[in-house]
């Protein structure tokens, strides 16, 4: 079932969006059947994946636990020579 993207149903998404809501919260709130990837296409479209998604993105990155699995495949690994 398509619903359709009418002006308050974007408005909404606007709003949701800058603050920080993500995708699925969004899609949950607006409910009729939108899903997660249509939120993220019409944001898309709307031009607010752009520095609002590249903020987010280093956002998340600053909230990364020191030892995870990233940060240790990075560590060299110390290798007896033989």
């Amino acid at each position: 079932m398509n619903a359709p993207w009418d002006k308050p149903r974007m408005e909404v998404l606007t709003r949701l969006w800058l603050a920080g809501a993500t995708a699925r919260m969004i899609a949950e709130k607006l409910g009729g059947g939108v899903t997660r990837n249509a939120v993220i296409g019409k944001a898309h479209r709307l031009g607010l994946t752009g520095k609002h998604g590249s903020r987010s993105l280093k956002r998340v990155r600053a909230f990364r636990p020191k030892g995870s699995d990233q940060q240790r495949q990075r560590e060299p690994k110390n290798r007896a020579h033989s």
